[in-house]
């Protein structure tokens, strides 16, 4: 039987901002290890999570997730998405953060999140099928993916995985895991203004074929989105950075207007 995993104390708050800050400061600056495209960060909770589920050719399946991943000139690639959040992940979970049900599979789930969902579903196939609980772990990992509340945090959209039932994928994971999850993925938006920044130029960089002036507004409907929402943020480990990610949503915003009646386009 599992232990129940209870949040942090509300007294544990603002000790865990403070770790997180400093894992959202530094996630860009780790260097690469063997000259992994992929960035190491990605790769090596890959090792680890196939390395505690004793997964049959992890190697072969990484290759798979590489080939498939965007290029690192864009946001959503292994090396700078992935890269980030397992860094802010494992930041957390090194300074005392309660784990989740499926540790591994979790971390699975952050490193497959912009892997296409044919593959994706092969993989866990794959990787799983020997595992006493494949079934319980894929539906977990398909559940993290597919939940409506999983949201990009930089593109704003959802991640559902075609041909999957909701109703059974949300049934696998706990509510707490499927908020840590969608944390996670709007980790970014309370980065400093330097790794804001840096990220937002990714994103651009990921619609090149938009016009410019088509990008802008496109992106402000997103951010204003974003800004609607009463609560960007839905765990105990995360509600301290409310403020600076709706600070970072709203000098975004100012520019990319700025944008629209100058004609800038940096």
């Amino acid at each position: 039987m599992r232990e129940t995993l209870n949040p942090l104390k509300p007294s544990d708050v603002q000790v865990t901002a403070k770790i997180f800050k400093l894992a959202i400061n530094n996630w860009w600056r780790e260097p690469d290890m063997g000259g992994e495209r992929e960035g190491c960060a990605a790769s090596r909770m890959w090792r680890a999570a196939c390395g505690t589920l004793v997964a049959p050719a992890a190697d072969d399946a990484w290759r798979q997730v590489v080939d498939a991943a965007p290029p690192d000139s864009v946001w959503h690639s292994l090396r700078n998405c992935i890269a980030y959040q397992a860094g802010v992940w494992q930041n957390l979970l090194l300074k005392g953060m309660p784990d989740v049900m499926q540790p591994a599979a979790f971390k699975l789930a952050i490193v497959l999140r912009h892997t296409p969902s044919e593959l994706t579903v092969r993989l866990l196939a794959d990787l799983l099928h020997l595992h006493p609980q494949s079934q319980d772990l894929t539906a977990y990992v398909l559940a993290l993916l597919t939940d409506d509340e999983a949201w990009c945090g930089s593109c704003g959209s959802s991640a559902g995985l075609p041909g999957v039932s909701g109703a059974v994928a949300t049934g696998g994971a706990p509510l707490r895991d499927l908020q840590l999850f969608g944390d996670c993925e709007l980790a970014v938006l309370a980065a400093s203004r330097e790794e804001y920044d840096a990220h937002a130029k990714l994103v651009r960089a990921e619609y090149a074929a938009l016009a410019h002036d088509s990008y802008v507004e496109l992106r402000i409907k997103i951010l204003n989105q974003f800004s609607q929402i009463p609560k960007l943020y839905n765990t105990v480990e995360f509600e301290g950075f409310e403020a600076a990610a709706r600070e970072n949503i709203e000098r975004e915003i100012c520019t990319l207007r700025e944008h629209l009646l100058t004609g800038r386009h940096e």
